[in-house]
């Protein structure tokens, strides 16, 4: 079948998108880098850091659920922009942190978290612009983004905190700020979320300058003919099956995936005896790969639907994870190939948030789709901090960061991160909906 192909106007969508989940990101994962710098000098235990690391997941806990009702009642475009204003002033306040002063890092990574909580709004925006057959390839291209926003992160980690120092890092984070301006004059606002509002008037520009003006854009308009009521929360946990799913998922794969990103660099440090600097060079690679890995998934997942593809994803992940584990505790094959199987678990877990991203915002009608994205990904969001703070539990919260305590319960924490894909893989095989090549207004009937 012939796959309509984006128009220049759906393409500036997807890099408006495309950008800003990139830098949101970047500032998200820098802190791991800096932790690789600091820990030594602070005297950092694993619990400490931990603690700075999951600070993140308690302010998006918050966030999802703010910007998620936010979105619905005021639009995707200035929820858009402000959750990328909150992300760039947490990070440019993490340029200042005191010496020695963790706490001061935990309410800044606070906020960070709370502001990076809205990129789910960056996959809605997208997907209510984006056409049926490519909506997976669309948000596996913002998703693939994403992902390079770690890369940029190992990149920058790499190359200039030997010459700025972690606070030049931090500031460099403050760069989103360019995209929200930006967007304020150029980016429009959602048609869906517009026509669903009963707006019909703002719909149909949004329509016509997505599609051109050939396009008859009035069978999409009709499909919202009558303004429905304002949404509540309750209606989210009435559609129980788009609800279970959605938690499950964002709950099991973000739970792994914030274990295994986070701790990372200072996993690979740590087993492998490497600087904090060829640490940080390894990531670039692994983001890399992840990031391309993102982008093949979307692709696959048009043409052979979300479930299967986050199935494979996450039960691959939980192969490579438990086979790593074994490695880095030296049961099988050579400690200094920890880095192999690693690698394959890291881009396992990173093409899995390509499918759980547009299928978290695929599952709800319109004008629902800010609550209940927000909802799934508060889920997710108490999975970002439990997968770091879980990881640092089985090694030892106590424990300084050294490779005695790190190897001795690398195979428990490991499984106890593949567990959590494992949630995810059965949740695709046995309750999640197909949602492929349907369009959203196709859906919402599905949903009603």
């Amino acid at each position: 079948m012939h796959k309509p192909q984006l128009t220049a106007n759906q393409w500036k969508i997807v890099a408006f998108c495309a950008l800003g989940g990139m830098l949101e990101t970047m500032d998200v994962y820098i802190i791991s880098f800096v932790l690789t710098a600091i820990a030594g000098p602070w005297q950092l235990s694993f619990g400490k850091s931990a603690v700075i690391l999951l600070a993140s997941g308690v302010g998006a806990i918050i966030g999802s659920l703010y910007w998620g009702q936010l979105a619905d009642r005021i639009g995707r475009k200035r929820a858009f922009i402000a959750t990328i204003f909150t992300c760039a002033a947490g990070s440019l306040a993490m340029a200042f942190t005191p010496t020695g002063n963790w706490i001061y890092l935990v309410v800044f990574r606070t906020l960070i978290g709370f502001g990076a909580a809205g990129f789910f709004i960056f996959i809605m925006t997208l997907q209510e612009f984006a056409p049926a057959q490519n909506r997976g390839f669309a948000t596996g291209f913002v998703s693939t983004a994403a992902a390079g926003g770690l890369l940029v992160g190992s990149i920058c980690a790499s190359l200039f905190m030997p010459i700025l120092g972690w606070r030049g890092l931090f500031a460099i984070g403050a760069l989103p700020a360019l995209v929200g301006i930006a967007a304020i004059y150029f980016l429009p606002e959602s048609p869906r979320w517009a026509l669903a509002r009963g707006d019909f008037a703002l719909g149909r520009r949004s329509l016509a300058w997505a599609l051109g003006p050939d396009v008859d854009i009035e069978p999409i308009v009709r499909s919202y003919s009558t303004r429905e009521q304002a949404p509540g929360w309750r209606e989210v946990f009435v559609r129980k099956r788009s609800a279970l799913s959605g938690i499950l998922i964002n709950f099991g794969v973000v739970t792994g995936y914030y274990g295994i990103t986070l701790w990372a660099p200072t996993l690979l440090a740590l087993i492998l005896g490497l600087p904090a600097a060829q640490a940080a060079k390894i990531m670039v690679v692994f983001s890399l790969s992840g990031l391309l890995s993102r982008l093949a998934m979307g692709w696959l997942a048009d043409h052979f639907g979300r479930r299967r593809c986050g199935a494979f994803a996450a039960f691959g992940a939980v192969v490579f994870l438990i086979l790593a584990g074994m490695v880095g505790q030296g049961l099988v094959l050579r400690q200094d190939l920890f880095w192999l199987p690693f690698g394959f678990a890291f881009v396992l877990a990173d093409s899995g948030f390509a499918v759980m991203g547009m299928y978290t915002s695929e599952i709800w009608p319109s004008r629902l789709r800010g609550r209940g994205s927000g909802v799934c990904y508060m889920a997710g969001s108490v999975g970002k901090i439990i997968g770091p703070l879980g990881l640092a539990l089985m090694i030892g919260a106590s424990n300084m960061l050294r490779p005695a305590a790190t190897i001795s319960a690398l195979l428990p924490a490991f499984t106890y991160l593949a567990a959590m894909f494992l949630i995810a893989g059965l949740t695709y095989a046995f309750i999640a909906r197909e949602t492929k090549g349907q369009t959203l207004e196709d859906l919402e009937l599905k949903l009603a």
